[in-house]
């Protein structure tokens, strides 16, 4: 009887236990979901308030986008993760000087885009240009007398390749110092011009050298071994062409030089600019969080705030890295109470690129 008895009050007391149990999860649930929903309205004030502190709510026109924005988000057990985009990840991209030191290592398939006139570039050689080497350098094999020497000149002489390199040089160190502000529209338009006036120079000694190829090419095959006078004539032509050529090459060289180290310099000199301006933005960013660390109250303890600066970290050769600054919620607190300064808590915090 005791154990029928025992059967009769335990069965409806396992059924309140499961009850209980379901609505305790049932609460429990709830409140986790009112928790998180805390957590993002705290995020969006948070990053309310860094967008203005930090001048990314601003626009350079009606229709224009904003300076920067701030995104958040939390990741259970780790924390929140601020992703800041400002107008110093698009400044840095504006001057890409991986791109500009390879552009300065080309050859003459690199035309300047300011010269867009075709007869203002100097032609890359063409398959007929080649066929013609071919059959120079055959009948030099069979030419006789002088003109053998001379063929063999005129096939080896190439000096478009090397100023056009210098020229495409010039005008790439043209264009960036113009981007940075170094040089005027005025002064560039003018080195563009002195480019364009170089190249129409070059353009003159290639017609003259190529028509003084068919002149011999035509010569060669009938020349007569005791008659090296004509075989001298165009020895001399072709003296004068490379004379003539002489200064073009200097000139163009010089001044791809002088424009070179004109645009190395500016690009120190930006660098230094740029990580003035960087620093200024994270002593800003770093007081703001301090001053305003009581918005992310509901941060759990032991937990992180991240801040993501996209574009900000140390340039790979494949991309460009994001910098990272890791801090504590204890830290955060501290700033916030007045025992630490901002400062500390810059320092405080871990700090990376990835």
């Amino acid at each position: 009887m005791k154990v029928a008895q025992r059967r009769i009050w335990t069965r409806p007391a396992s059924i309140a236990c499961l009850a209980l149990c379901g609505m305790g999860a049932a609460t429990y649930g709830s409140a986790q979901e009112l928790e998180l929903d805390e957590m993002q309205r705290n995020i969006e004030i948070f990053s309310g308030v860094l967008r203005e502190g930090l001048g990314l709510n601003s626009r350079a026109g009606i229709f224009s986008p904003l300076n920067g924005s701030v995104r958040g988000s939390y990741f259970l057990e780790q924390g929140i993760v601020l992703e800041i985009v400002s107008p110093l990840a698009s400044s840095r991209s504006a001057f890409n000087w991986q791109t500009l030191e390879g552009s300065l290592q080309q050859l003459s398939g690199q035309i300047s885009s300011f010269v867009n006139s075709q007869t203002a570039r100097v032609n890359p050689p063409d398959l007929e240009a080649m066929r013609e080497s071919m059959a120079l350098s055959l009948r030099a094999e069979t030419a006789r007398g002088a003109y053998t020497q001379l063929l063999e000149q005129l096939r080896s002489v190439d000096f478009s390749a090397e100023i056009e390199s210098a020229l495409a040089s010039a005008s790439e160190s043209a264009r960036s110092l113009h981007q940075m502000g170094k040089i005027d529209d005025a002064r560039l338009n003018a080195l563009m011009a002195e480019v364009s006036e170089q190249r129409a120079r070059v353009n003159e000694r290639i017609a003259a050298l190529q028509s003084l190829r068919a002149e011999v090419n035509a010569a060669a095959s009938e020349a007569d071994p005791s008659d090296a006078s004509s075989a001298e004539q165009f020895q001399a032509l072709l003296d004068q062409i490379v004379a003539a050529a002489a200064p073009v090459r200097e000139a163009a060289t010089s001044r791809a030089q002088e424009l070179q180290a004109m645009a190395e310099q500016a690009k120190r000199e930006r660098e230094l600019q740029w990580q003035g301006e960087l620093e200024t933005f994270e002593v800003n960013l770093f007081a703001l969080v301090c001053n305003y660390a009581a918005g992310l109250r509901t941060l759990p303890e032991g937990e992180h705030l991240t801040l993501v600066l996209k574009g900000l970290g140390e340039e790979s050769e494949s991309r460009r890295e994001d910098r990272i600054h890791v801090l504590s919620k204890a830290d955060m607190q501290r700033c916030l109470q007045g025992e630490q300064a901002s400062l500390a808590l810059r320092e405080s915090a871990r700090t990376y690129s990835f």
